[in-house]
């Protein structure tokens, strides 16, 4: 995970979104100790959280590093929301000579892409969950093994890009 030095903590970590699962210490290999007990909407609160604050975070941090000069081109009195403005505010930092690296403002932004990921992510498994419930509405036992399953697939394809490989 990036770790920049005005980033008080990782966007994600494997115990902070995973508390039911153990990490081997080679973290290679992750178990589920109890796969039904994953909230997903918690979950994605969390994330939600997280990016709203790395957004206000990289807004601010930009907006503070402008000239008045290239604020006033934004004609707002507060920080312009990056992800709608990125190339002109990456060409106003340019001009300025990068007065924020140009890697930090990368890795904010991949922090706060990866978040949207798992958050769509999330979402895709609620609705495969959803789906599959009805499926298998007639056959319970059945709904619990394949939801189980289609958890234990989630959490390792989100430990994937979390957890240096």
């Amino acid at each position: 995970l990036v770790s920049v030095s005005w980033v008080s903590k990782p966007l994600i970590t494997h115990t902070s979104v995973l508390p039911l699962a153990h990490v081997s210490d080679d973290k290679k290999q992750v178990t589920l100790i109890n796969p039904q007990a994953v909230n997903l909407d918690a979950y994605k609160e969390k994330l939600k959280q997280a990016i709203k604050s790395y957004e206000r975070r990289l807004n601010l941090i930009i907006w503070r590093a402008l000239s008045q000069e290239e604020k006033d081109k934004f004609e707002q009195e507060g920080p312009v929301p990056y992800m709608e403005h990125k190339e002109a505010l990456l060409q106003a930092l340019e001009n300025l000579g990068w007065p924020v690296s140009y890697d930090d403002v990368t890795l904010l932004e991949d922090e706060i892409l990866a978040g949207l990921t798992y958050v769509q992510q999330a979402s895709d498994l609620q609705k495969a969950a959803k789906k599959e419930i009805e499926r298998n509405s007639v056959n319970p036992s059945k709904m619990v093994s394949d939801t189980s399953r289609a958890i234990k697939h989630f959490v390792s394809n989100i430990l994937q890009c979390v957890l240096p490989g």
